[in-house]
């Protein structure tokens, strides 16, 4: 008989402070002394069937505390089917639990409310992360080479794709389509208020717009999701306020950072009716409130002088910690 291999689990709920809120997430550990083959990670991956899974390369924390340089951790992002270069709040629930076995190994003597510094090593590459102790907020830089498309959505299309009438005819204008990275696209549509985005519903078709969009971006069977989105002014401390809703095919996310970026850099640099101040511009959505899971996600945007690119991009967001056990594989 085989041998079994046995590694330790954590699960969080990622971007609330609240258990059986936000988006599920599972962090596979797995020692230094073990590798795992790019099957067994996909394996573990579809047995969580979470919509991502981490699978996390430990390092020893002793070894990073009073160190010069910052410490860095090899991940991989899986779905049920793939591992895929970047997403919001895996990299944000993993983040929080690093930094905080690095806070809970400092001494006595040393600040548990100073900042934690790391970096994450994905599939898209290096990825720094600052966490805040007395918020328990983390905070990530995310990758991004980011097109906003020709192309449009139509009513026609609209409806063709399920949209219902009272979201079509509530268009505040044509849903613009938007790649963060390349292989990772967003319809990014407007609706005029919150009964509006009460409408929506999962069990949409599958969007199909291949040979329609930038080719290099959104190859033939890129990932393509409905963003819905109401603009709510601004915060007390100047933030502009989203509520928002996630939809691809049949399934609503109750929290998406990777779709987040995708509209704030959309609202940042393209939007017409948007105030561009100078310097960072911070914004803070709710999402996954219609379907119980309510979220909040924070990003802070820093355009180029020429307000026609992305410098800067910041994803922040916390993460509370929900189940722990063990997978054999």
């Amino acid at each position: 008989m085989p041998s079994t291999l046995k590694l330790e689990y954590i699960t969080f709920d990622v971007f609330t402070e609240t258990r059986f809120a936000g988006n599920p997430l599972a962090v596979v550990k797995v020692p230094p002394s073990i590798t795992l083959t790019q099957a067994q990670k996909q394996t573990i991956a579809r047995e969580f069937n979470y919509s991502e899974t981490v699978i996390l390369q430990e390092r020893d924390i002793s070894t990073i505390q009073g160190g010069n340089t910052t410490p860095e951790w090899n991940i991989g992002i899986f779905l049920t089917t793939a591992e895929i270069p970047f997403a919001g709040h895996p990299t944000i629930g993993t983040t929080c639990y690093l930094a905080r076995q690095i806070q809970a190994a400092r001494s006595e003597e040393t600040s548990s409310n100073r900042l934690i510094h790391g970096k994450v090593i994905a599939k898209a590459g290096p990825i720094p992360f600052t966490y805040n102790p007395t918020s328990g907020t983390s905070w990530v830089d995310v990758p991004h080479d980011v097109l906003l498309h020709d192309k449009t959505l139509s009513v026609d299309e609209g409806r063709f794709y399920g949209l219902a009438d009272s979201i079509v005819e509530g268009f505040v204008r044509p849903p613009a389509f938007i790649s963060l990275v390349k292989g990772m696209t967003f319809i990014l549509t407007e609706l005029p208020s919150l009964e509006c985005l009460r409408d929506v519903r999962a069990g949409l078709k599958d969007v199909n717009v291949d040979g329609q969009l930038n080719f290099e971006w959104h190859p033939d069977g890129t990932f393509t999701a409905f963003v819905f989105f109401v603009r709510q002014g601004r915060s007390a401390d100047g933030a502009f306020r989203l509520r928002t809703r996630v939809v691809f095919g049949s399934t609503e996310d109750p929290a998406t950072g990777a779709a987040s970026c995708a509209l704030v850099t959309y609202l940042s640099l393209h939007h017409p009716e948007m105030e561009r101040p100078e310097g960072p511009q911070r914004f803070e959505i709710t999402q996954g409130v219609e379907i119980g899971r309510e979220s909040f996600i924070q990003l802070d945007i820093t355009p180029d002088m020429s307000q026609t690119q992305v410098e800067r991009l910041r994803l922040g967001g916390s993460a509370v910690k929900v189940m722990e056990g063990s997978i054999f594989i």
